[in-house]
């Protein structure tokens, strides 16, 4: 009879097993799926603020590359001005050198052509202006 026993204990040992098991199982599924699907959430939540950061990147780098064309002409625009004081203060100079005694008429001659220069850069400037309020305006949404 003690084998009996023992082997009836075996055997409710093993349904207990089994049954147990699979209540452990189910409940162990049930949490993974649950985890899972937490996952896919912030997987998507995720997804979502890197697509707006690349947005917002893609936007930045444009306004970067407009800010720094008119940058580049805006730098155009000084040195086509320094060329021309030099080239004036370099004429007057040789002038002075060469031919002191018309000096005075040459001095009126290069007042004029500044003149002329200053109402070129003035142009130029106003346009820059222009396209710089035009690019606010542009990436403002207006």
């Amino acid at each position: 009879m003690a084998g009996l026993s023992a082997t009836w204990f075996a055997v409710l040992g093993l349904i207990g097993t089994l049954i147990g098991g699979a209540g452990l199982g189910g409940m162990l599924k049930t949490w993974l799926d649950h985890v899972r699907g937490r996952r896919k959430d912030t997987d998507e939540v995720a997804l979502t603020l890197v697509n707006q950061l690349q947005t917002r990147v893609t936007s930045l780098e444009d306004s970067s590359d407009r800010e720094r064309k008119l940058c580049d002409a805006q730098l155009a625009v000084q040195r086509h001005r320094i060329n021309n004081l030099s080239g004036n203060f370099d004429a007057l100079l040789l002038l002075i050198e060469m031919a002191p005694d018309k000096a005075s008429e040459m001095v009126a001659k290069i007042k004029e052509r500044r003149s002329a220069q200053e109402q070129a850069e003035a142009v130029e400037k106003a346009t820059l202006a222009a396209i710089g309020l035009h690019a606010t305006r542009t990436e403002g949404g207006e």
